[in-house]
């Protein structure tokens, strides 16, 4: 969370420094961790390095199925799923700006008022990647827990200012407001505008079935100032914010690594990964030399050493734990891909493991599994519950799958718009809004279909 967001933020209750170095490792992604541990070693006398293998080594080694061991996805580095980077070390890269680096220039820029500013970074939190608002914007203020809370007014002003920075079309909540913001920031003829403006807030599913004539009629207007309309929207960017979304190469380690075992899938920790310090007996006994209060700063770093250790081991344990239990539930997609994903909620997998929600998210986050079907984070698999009418569940990543396929397999002269889609959904049985289905094609980056069709 930025600096000028999180000084906002009340004070959450103290928490012991064991607890909070604790908190800090499990969410630490595979590569931190190595850098942290490689840190500890270096300024922890008490702290020595081990090569001894782990013996889960020899566990993949063993693996029934021919798939690649544990060491050779390990020395490749695999990036995630469909990167379509090459492996690599350990060196991690600069990441260039993103999209909310970006906007955040333009919004200290603007020399706000502080609480105009908090509420601007609140919202710019909560853009996706492509610069869609589509989360809770009031859950994420809730979070925030300022006092007094921000108002509906300084939210809606907040927005305003959002949508005038650059990309033209940032803050949109669906594709029509989206292409509404971009048409207000063009240059050019204005009655052409006028004509798109109208096609946008009004005939977007005529456009998508290529109904010019309807069109035409509809707005009461000449084929050559519809034509030109058409081709202004067709210029427009469905998705604003993903010029800003291409990442540097940052490569991947997995935590977990997924093998087939005996006819069933099986999740082993990476023993690469598996912390190699271990306590320097021989300055342990030098300090207990000294007595006690002999070396008050020393006796810190022991006691640290101590800490790192025990929590290393509980960040492993508590990965471990959460990843065997995704890979219990979602053993299908192994099989059979996105499409058999079900359902599951974090809140589901604590209650299985008696563990806190807050450390089963922290123990997702940022986590890689090396699967048959790819370098997955661990987030991949969770996924809320859609309606069925046959009654059985059918997770939202499913959904999404299926609607790609759909698209995928479309005839180009025959464009499926989000409105067909949803009727095909239905037909197999899946309850689904046409702005649910426009929301997930979003979230897949597939434009919509009066754009599929453009040149």
């Amino acid at each position: 969370m930025n600096t000028a967001l999180s000084m906002s933020m009340r004070q959450s209750p103290s928490l012991s420094p064991r607890l909070q170095h604790a908190i800090r490792l499990l969410q630490l992604s595979a590569a931190d961790f190595e850098t942290e541990l490689q840190e500890s070693l270096g300024s922890n006398p008490f702290l020595d390095e081990t090569d001894t293998p782990d013996r889960a080594s020899a566990e993949v080694e063993g693996d029934d199925d021919g798939l690649p061991t544990l060491g050779s996805a390990f020395e490749r580095m695999a990036p995630p799923a469909g990167s379509g980077e090459d492996g690599g070390d350990l060196t991690r890269t600069a990441q260039p700006r993103g999209l909310r680096d970006h906007l955040r220039t333009q919004l200290y820029a603007s020399r706000q008022d502080p609480r105009t500013t908090l509420a601007a970074e609140v919202l710019i939190e909560t853009l996706d990647d492509d610069g869609y608002l589509r989360d809770d914007i009031a859950g994420s203020l809730r979070a925030l827990d300022i006092d007094p809370p921000l108002s509906h007014v300084e939210t809606d002003r907040a927005l305003a200012l959002i949508r005038q920075f650059d990309p033209p079309g940032v803050g949109a909540r669906d594709l029509a407001e989206c292409l509404r913001l971009q048409l207000q920031a063009l240059d050019g003829d204005e009655r052409t505008r006028q004509v798109a403006r109208a096609i946008v807030d009004e005939h977007l599913d005529a456009l998508a079935r290529r109904g010019l004539e309807t069109l035409r009629c509809g707005l009461a207007c000449g084929e050559g100032e519809l034509c030109a309309a058409v081709a202004m929207i067709r210029r427009l960017d469905p998705h604003p914010g993903s010029r800003y979304s291409a990442k540097a190469p940052d490569y991947v380690i997995p935590d977990v690594l997924v093998v087939r075992r005996r006819g069933r899938y099986v999740a082993l920790l990476n023993p690469a990964l598996r912390s190699r310090a271990r306590l320097n007996q021989r300055y342990v006994d030098l300090l207990r030399g000294c007595g006690r209060g002999g070396h008050p700063a020393m006796a810190a770093q022991l006691q640290e050493a101590r800490w790192f250790l025990r929590n290393a081991e509980q960040r492993f344990e508590t990965i471990h734990r959460v990843a065997e239990q995704i890979v219990r539930r979602q053993s299908a997609f192994f099989r059979y891909g996105d499409v058999a994903l079900k359902p599951m909620m974090l809140r589901e997998v604590a209650d299985e493991l008696g563990l806190h929600e807050s450390t089963v998210s922290r123990a997702s986050g940022n986590k890689h599994m090396q699967t048959p079907r790819g370098c997955l984070p661990f987030r991949h698999f969770f996924s809320r519950e859609l309606p069925m009418r046959s009654g059985r569940a059918c997770s939202a990543t499913a959904v999404r799958a299926l609607i790609q396929e759909l698209i995928a397999e479309e005839r180009p002269e025959a464009r499926l718009s989000d409105v067909d889609i949803a009727s095909q959904l239905r037909a197999q049985g899946i309850g689904i809004a046409r702005r649910t289905v426009s929301k997930y094609r979003h979230m897949l980056r597939l434009p919509p279909a009066e754009l599929r069709g453009r040149a």
